[in-house]
């Protein structure tokens, strides 16, 4: 069995409190810590660009396979008319909504890049 108090374990475990005011920072130091440029980079827009390049890419390749996931069947109907059944190939589906879904999601980043593209600071 151990022989240290109650005392000492809750005076090892707890940390010490700030001061009541709070922690003492000068202004340069607060200057100094503020990283500068690390997000906002005028590059971001040729990023943006290529963003959008690969949106209508994906928009068009979508598009191509929700057409062919669609098929027209032409049946004889009664008294000689021809009735039209629509079939619907899952996978064609699927690989159309997935890039759609990720033509969106490269929009929305998109035009977060260009958002920040703009905001960039100048030194």
């Amino acid at each position: 069995m151990c022989a240290v108090g109650h005392e000492t374990l809750l005076r090892v475990t707890t940390p010490e409190p700030w001061p009541a005011d709070g922690p003492k920072f000068s202004a340069e130091e607060l200057e100094r810590a503020e990283p500068r440029g690390v997000v906002h980079k005028p590059w971001r827009a040729a990023v943006a660009g290529i963003e959008l390049v690969l949106v209508v890419a994906l928009v068009v390749a979508g598009w191509w396979a929700w057409q062919q996931g669609t098929v027209p069947i032409h049946l004889p109907g009664p008294q000689g008319a021809i009735d039209v059944v629509t079939r619907s190939v899952g996978s064609w589906q699927a690989s159309a909504l997935g890039a759609m879904t990720l033509g969106g999601l490269l929009l929305l980043d998109a035009i977060r890049q260009v958002a920040l593209a703009v905001r960039a600071r100048r030194r």
